[in-house]
Formats: structure tokens, sequence, C-alpha cells
């Protein structure tokens, strides 16, 4: 019987239909199931995992068992100042770093100062910097104030029937203003309430109405607004004339982040119930009269542990991946963690640190 010959030019010209319907269907899945990854580079840092850091303005600051170490991040240029005690804590601005001990506080560059009483925390803003104390003999909260080159100015500031919870400074826009938030400890019912000492106008006092039904966690401040944020709501005062305009019920969840953007504030929300804390919650809020809200959910399918709202969009870190997702909910980006996260701090747009177990690195996001 006579063979059939093969066509090998129709089995060229079918393999490479083959072979493109092939990478057809392989893109096709690819838009719908790939996502492109973001490009991380790791850094290893000399931060063990015990050691209390933070980040403002644009350092990186961490206190070791005899030295406050800061970090640059412009220019990633190092800073050590030696310290008497590493059993204190420090607060760091743009124009200065203050640090503390027992009784004894100093901002870096200047003698240290000794005060009556146990120092509990301190707040650096641009101009000044606030120590809050507790008097040893009769337990009753106090913030004294200093300048830039560590002398006391300005009247100590007492607080009789409370104890102060959280402080700080809101510096934006050329401002110095104190914000306290006190709980009084004496009544039947706790009782929050919040003081801003404008000191732009030599410490002018502004109070808010007491808050008896929630607790007071944080505040968030912009050029219009200072948004209180509490256990129930999220309530809106316009800065002139303190009246609240609206509020939000959050009841269930917390704020872990907000950033100003198109007209809104957007609020970065997590449940307080540990079986949904694969879930982050985005809520944007105007600043007019009415919230005119508008929310959405993300679902990352494990632990969330750190999320950051940023221009480009949300930023999550899980204990094995970093996520990123656009302002309307899309995942856009996943990318797999060299090591395992159990902890992540946002240091800028492109760069986190990331503590895992005991070690710590700088993480660089190229996309």
């Amino acid at each position: 019987m006579k063979k059939k010959k093969i066509n090998t030019g129709k089995l060229i010209i079918f393999a490479v239909a083959a072979l493109s319907a092939l990478g057809l269907v392989i893109f096709l899945m690819y838009l719908a199931f790939g996502k492109e990854e973001d490009v991380l580079s790791y850094t290893s840092m000399p931060i063990e995992s015990g050691y209390a850091y933070d980040v403002s303005d644009h350092y990186l600051t961490y206190m070791t068992d005899n030295s406050l170490e800061q970090v640059n991040l412009k220019d990633n240029s190092r800073t050590t100042t030696n310290i008497y005690a590493a059993d204190g804590g420090f607060s760091v601005s743009s124009t200065m770093t203050a640090f503390y001990s027992g009784s004894d506080f100093q901002i870096r560059g200047y003698n240290a100062v000794s005060l009556t009483g146990t120092i509990r925390s301190v707040a650096a803003g641009s101009k000044y910097c606030a120590v809050l104390r507790t008097s040893n003999s009769s337990n009753l909260d106090s913030i004294v104030m200093f300048n830039a080159s560590g002398q006391p100015v300005f009247d100590t500031i007492e607080f009789n029937d409370n104890k102060v919870i959280s402080f700080g400074f809101d510096t934006a826009d050329g401002r110095e203003t104190l914000w306290v938030i006190c709980v009084n400890i004496e009544s039947s019912t706790p009782a929050t309430t919040i003081h801003l000492y404008d000191f732009n106008n030599d410490g002018a006092l502004t109070y808010y109405p007491v808050f008896y039904d929630q607790f007071i966690e944080q505040l968030a401040f912009t050029e219009d607004s200072v948004f209180i944020i509490g256990t129930q709501d999220i309530i809106r005062y316009s800065r002139t004339g303190s009246r609240e305009q609206y509020r939000v019920g959050i009841y269930g969840k917390k704020v872990t982040d907000f950033r100003i953007g198109d007209g809104y504030v957007y609020f970065l929300l997590q449940s307080r119930i540990s079986d949904a804390e694969h879930t982050l919650f985005v809520q944007a809020l105007a600043e007019a009269d009415s919230p005119g809200t508008t929310s959405m959910s993300i679902y990352s399918g494990e632990k969330i542990v750190n999320a950051f709202l940023q221009s480009g969009g949300i930023r999550v870190i899980t204990p094995t991946r970093f996520l990123s997702y656009s302002y309307a909910g899309k995942l856009s980006k996943e990318t797999e963690l060299e090591y395992p996260a159990d902890n992540a701090v946002e240091l800028d747009e492109d760069r986190f640190l990331l503590v895992s177990d005991s070690d710590c690195y700088f993480v660089t996001i190229a996309s």
C-alpha cells in the first residue's frame, strides 16, 4: 500500500494556529485571574522587635538599651544619641527630637531638665514640646511646655479632675495647636473631654462638649475640620465656631488611618471583632454640613497585619502577602512576602518597615 506523505506545510500552519490559540487562552485567563506584582526589595535593619520605634515627619526613630537611633528617610542618613536609660520614651517632629526617662527630659542638642513627678509622655510640635507628668504625691496630671531650645515657657497646664489619655500637636499650615483628650474618672459615668490650646495665640483654650456615651480615641485635623473619632461615631466639627456639623456611626469598628483628597476625608477602619480581622472598611466623608457618605469594604482572605491609605490606593499587608487596591476596592497587585509579617509600619509612599519575628526590614516598593 502506498503511504501517504505528511504535509509538513499544513502541519506547521496547524501548530502555529494551535499555539496562537493556546496563547490567547492563557492571556485571557491572565486578564481574568492574574494579578500584577509589585517588586519588593528588603534591607535588614538592626531593630529588635522589642524596641520602641516610631515614624514621624520623615524620620524613623527607635530606642535601644542605651541610645536613640534616627534614620532620615529622605537621604538615609543616621544619627545616634546616647541616652541615660531606655525605660522612657521619645517624640519626633520636623524641628526637634525629645526624649525622657523617669523625671528627666531632654531635647537633643540641649541640656537635660529634671522635673518633679514622673514623666509619662512627651509630644514634639514645630515650635514647642509638651511634657506630661504625674505628681508622685497627688497623682494629678499636668503638662509643662518647653520651647525648641529646651527652656520652659507658658504656664503649667493643670488637670485637677481628669486623667490625660492622649495628647499631641496639630502643626499643619503653620498651626501650633496642642490637643489633649482627658477622662474624668471621679464621676459615676466616665466622661471624655477634649481641650485644644492655640499656641499661635498664647495658648488660648477651646473646649469641646463632654462625651458621656463613648470614649474618644483620636482626632484627625484638616484645614477646615476637626474630626473627633470615638468608639461609636466619627464627629465633624468646623474649626471656626467649634460647632458640630454631623456624626457618622462606626460602632464595632476602629479607625486605623485617614487621608485627605478630592474634597473628602477618607477613613480606613477595621473591625474590633477578631473574627473579622480579614476585612477593611473605607469611609469617605465630605467637609461640609452633611457627610455625603460613601463607603466600601475589602476582603483580603486572611488576617490583616496593617493597612495604609496612600495617593495611589490602599496598601494591605497580611502575614504572607502585600496587596494593592484601588479606591474603588479593586485588587490590582498581589505580591508574596519574602518574610512572614508580624507587624508593618508605613514609612512613606514607597517604603514600609516589616517586622518578622525578631527581625526588621526596610521594604522598598518598585511597581
